[in-house]
């Protein structure tokens, strides 16, 4: 062993150390060893980065689908892109954020993951974490109301702002999810009026108290419920569901000129042509794109900053159905177990510890000089 290596070896034994929840294959999620835990090194951020200590995550579906899609067996990778946390060193490039502040924000794709106790993330992908939101409820909202907001305006071609739609309507196909929890409220508040499709009696009730105008049932024929309540046509469809099961759907109720959203892949393809003759639009939403692109990163944070704003003025409202409590193995598999089952309502978080406890085992960590698992950037990115 050379000398570089031993000396390499050495200097990692003792850097700080952290706990982070992640996997070494794609097997069940009903087996023990979905997830596992390991020690980590704490990573340090760069000049236009900030470092966070992660009070509580949330649990989306590219989450789990990233997860199942996982190909890299015996290479340790953590999931994980919904946070708040408080910010503990920053880079020094970094003007517009403090040591103390409690910020949220939504992670990039293919960087390590928020299933641990620090990230780093670009200064400009952040916002002050709202102030009358606790944790919990704040951690739910950044990927689900940044990808509403692409919805609205980057899809829609809208002004993200009160009544400017006033008039219009739009279709939500999946109401009661995630992003459907955060586009039904801010469709009203631009003055639209909200159709949403919903499956069950409580799904339907909360998709009605979040504001939606009409709640269709998707199990029957949508179509014939549509001409029912005297919309056969509707100015916006967002799909939030299963682009290709809709889309003979979308093409007949969409109006001319009107504007076709996804947020889903299809299985299938689908023709375009189907929307000529109405002169119709469709385009893509994935807010992940910033990130994975390294493009316009500085919308995101403004973003999160406006909806910030809304969630403090009560515009919209926190969208948690469940919580765990701890980031453990346990947690973290099954926040992934309720997310596949297509049934969750709004979000699923994981609160941390208290801070004062967070403190403490982070203190024990660094003392017990755990040796770390090594993990590369170039891992995590796999």
């Amino acid at each position: 062993m050379s000398l570089k290596t031993v000396f390499q070896k050495v200097t990692n034994y003792f850097q700080p150390k952290m706990i982070a929840i992640g996997i070494t294959h794609n097997g069940s999620l009903e087996a023990a060893d979905a997830f596992v835990e390991r020690q980590v090194r704490k990573p340090t951020p760069d000049d236009r980065e900030v470092l966070v200590r992660i009070l509580a995550t949330a649990v989306n579906p590219v989450d789990t689908k990233m997860r199942a899609g996982y190909r890299q067996d015996g290479v340790f990778r953590v999931f994980g892109l919904d946070v708040v946390g408080v910010i503990e060193e920053v880079g020094k490039d970094v003007t517009d954020f403090s040591v103390g502040d409690r910020v949220f924000y939504a992670g990039k794709q293919h960087a390590f993951g928020a299933d641990t106790e620090f990230q780093v993330i670009e200064a400009d992908m952040i916002a002050l974490a709202p102030k009358n939101l606790d944790n919990v409820d704040a951690a739910a909202m950044p990927l689900t109301s940044i990808t509403a907001h692409d919805v609205l305006h980057h899809g829609f071609h809208l002004p993200v702002a009160q009544n400017s739609a006033q008039g219009k309507s739009v279709l939500i196909i999946n109401g009661a999810g995630g992003v459907g929890s955060v586009l039904v409220q801010m469709a009203k508040y631009l003055g639209l009026t909200v159709i949403a499709t919903a499956g069950t009696t409580e799904s339907k009730n909360w998709v009605r108290e979040l504001g939606a105008d009409f709640v269709l049932d998707y199990h029957e024929d949508l179509q014939k419920q549509l001409a029912a309540i005297h919309f056969p046509q509707v100015d916006y469809i967002a799909n939030l569901q299963d682009t290709t099961a809709y889309w003979d759907l979308m093409a007949a109720v969409i109006k001319p000129y009107g504007e076709i959203a996804a947020i889903v892949e299809t299985t299938l393809p689908v023709d375009l042509g189907d929307l000529k003759s109405k002169a119709a639009s469709f385009s893509w939403t994935f807010m992940l794109a910033r990130g994975n692109e390294n493009f316009n990163l500085a919308e995101q944070g403004q973003i999160l900053r406006d909806v910030a704003s809304l969630l403090d003025q009560g515009v919209i409202r926190p969208t948690v159905t469940k919580v765990y409590q701890g980031l453990s193995v346990e947690n973290v598999r099954h926040a992934n177990q309720d997310v596949t089952s297509h049934h969750t309502m709004g979000k699923v978080v994981i609160d941390y510890m208290a801070e004062e406890e967070a403190n403490n085992k982070v203190e024990q960590t660094v003392a017990n000089n755990v040796a770390p698992v090594e993990v590369t950037m170039e891992d995590a990115n796999n």
